[in-house]
């Protein structure tokens, strides 16, 4: 694990947010992006903070649906129609990205910062050859020529592990196989040796064999390469794994986050504590938890906790009072009442 610098911590109504060192990358300052559906309005992304730090690994955890995603989507300013940010600032080396001309963010996208997505089959071009589609994010963000790029691309391929580079070049992702077209992703998104990657469950469509792969080549070609990483899974071991810094995501807001270590061994917010308990262990015999009951639903969130239906140290202030985010120990910050 990465030795990531002692920051300290300074307090601003209830919010995380440390002094910056000036090696801050990415300052997400109380987002909020909602969708509008029948008009009724699904608050994906609720005034979320986050930062991360030059070279740092941080990991987004959390249920399907909470609004990790969307959160990622938010930071690219690439979230689909009828979804908008509706408040709050995204800073990229202390430049803000919100309402930036489309020219801004294209020479940002794809160069300094850069999104790995989920399925690759949906964010590939059925008519365009993988290699040349690796070539264009390189000549449209560098002076390198055709020529060049299609060199770089055939070596970029040919680390990733994909057999016969030069063959593959030419192929459609029709003819890859899902873990080669993760692959091809990964190229794309480090091929102009970005500042921040963004990987969306690069894993989850994978088998398990391909997903050790494709997480050993992240591990080597991005956090490796020195670029910060934010790793979106809900996937806690893998987090355990790669991560400085963890985030947990519940209902479009951020319950809890810490440093790694203290984040698996002192857990505080209940949704934490309950994810934790449904991680299988080799070394250790137990009867794996369940976390009963379903999130809410993000167009009729309650007043107060949104964990509250499901929780075990539930109070009638939960009911009423949303809970902020408190720093209870050093960089270790939690939104509950009853910890």
């Amino acid at each position: 694990m990465q030795n990531v610098r002692n920051r300290q911590p300074s307090r601003t109504q209830g919010k995380e947010v440390e002094t910056n060192s000036g090696s801050r990358i990415l300052d997400v300052r109380e987002l909020s992006a909602f969708f509008t559906l029948n008009r009724k309005v699904i608050k994906a992304v609720d005034r979320v903070s986050m930062y991360i730090d030059e070279g740092e690994t941080v990991g987004l955890a959390g249920e399907s649906g909470c609004g990790k995603s969307t959160l990622a989507s938010a930071v690219m300013q690439l979230i689909p129609h009828p979804g908008r940010i509706v408040s709050g600032e995204i800073l990229f080396r202390g430049q803000k990205l919100v309402e930036r001309g489309e020219q801004v963010l294209r020479d940002i996208r794809g160069n300094r910062l850069s999104l790995i997505f989920q399925d690759p089959s949906s964010y590939l071009n059925p008519t365009v050859s993988v290699g040349t589609q690796i070539c264009d994010v390189i000549t449209a963000h560098t002076q390198v020529e055709k020529r060049a790029a299609k060199k770089m691309t055939v070596e970029l391929l040919g680390s990733l592990g994909i057999p016969e580079p030069g063959h593959r070049f030419n192929s459609y992702p029709h003819e890859l196989s899902g873990g080669m077209k993760q692959r091809v992703l990964i190229a794309m998104a480090i091929s102009c040796d970005p500042d921040l990657v963004i990987a969306d469950e690069p894993t989850t469509a994978l088998d398990v064999t391909i997903q050790r792969q494709i997480l050993e080549l992240i591990k080597e070609k991005v956090i490796g390469k020195g670029s910060a990483l934010l790793f979106i899974t809900h996937d806690l071991s893998i987090l355990a794994e790669i991560c400085d810094r963890i985030y947990t995501m519940y209902a479009g807001r951020v319950v809890e986050t810490a440093r790694t270590v203290e984040f698996f061994h002192n857990p505080l917010h209940p949704y934490t504590c309950k994810l934790l308990s449904a991680i299988p262990r080799h070394d250790v015999k137990k009867t794996l938890a369940e976390i009963p009951g379903s999130p809410p639903s993000l167009d009729a969130l309650p007043p107060g906790c949104s964990f509250y239906p499901r929780c075990d140290f539930r109070s009638e202030r939960c009911v009423k009072e949303r809970p902020e985010l408190r720093e209870l120990k050093t960089n270790h910050w939690v939104s509950c009442h009853n910890v």
